[in-house]
């Protein structure tokens, strides 16, 4: 009988464990510039009603959703130039007269080693290339060859960050880059890295 109640206590403490250290549940937010907010809560699984600062009714009805905790895919709903991005632990959506104005996310759960970033930063670049997105503003695409990731990781770990500028003319314009987020001094592997993405409407667009 005491072997039966250990086993029995051990299962329990086995689910209790599953429970409290299992993944968070995957929810999307389905978004793109332009949109209205109330397109953006109907067409996605997070809870944007509950997550936002409402679009006042003033003039220029502005807004906010938040995501803050894991674990949030963001899809850019665009029948052409749209991706899904990888699930997030942060997100801000800011709408102006009711609309989305701009989308800033790091897409990634948590600070990362600068290999894992590197390679997700690498897959990425490759979507935008392939999805049409241009080089905006001088900017060049990031080197994804070892000499270029080598290259780019001391200029990270001396200078912070590196960005570049992409876009879809007349539609949206996109900064994308990588920011060493924490340890950049460190000579035995402790660096962390994040990955930034901010979407807007292309400046010259007079939509």
């Amino acid at each position: 009988m005491r072997k039966i109640v250990r086993i029995g206590g051990g299962v329990l403490l086995a689910g209790a464990a599953w429970a409290y250290f299992r993944p968070p549940a995957v929810t999307e937010v389905s978004v793109a510039i332009g949109h209205s907010f109330e397109q953006v809560a109907r067409n996605s699984s997070f809870p944007v009603a509950s997550s936002s600062n409402l679009p006042s009714e003033s003039k220029y009805g502005f807004g906010a959703t938040w995501v803050t905790k894991p674990a949030v895919i963001i899809r850019f709903d665009d029948p052409k130039y749209g991706f899904t991005l990888p699930a997030t632990t942060f997100a801000a959506i800011g709408y102006m007269d009711n609309k989305v104005d701009d989308i800033t996310t790091s897409p990634m759960l948590t600070k990362l080693p600068f290999k894992q970033a590197f390679s997700e930063l690498t897959r990425l670049q490759h979507i935008f290339q392939t999805k049409g997105w241009r080089l905006e503003n001088n900017s060049a695409w990031f080197d994804v060859s070892a000499d270029g990731a080598t290259r780019l990781r001391a200029h990270l770990k001396s200078e912070g960050g590196r960005w570049i500028s992409i876009g879809v003319p007349s539609k949206y314009s996109m900064y994308f880059g990588l920011h060493c987020a924490s340890d950049c001094d460190s000579g035995i592997g402790l660096d962390r890295y994040l990955i930034d993405i901010s979407i807007g409407k292309d400046h010259d667009t007079d939509d």
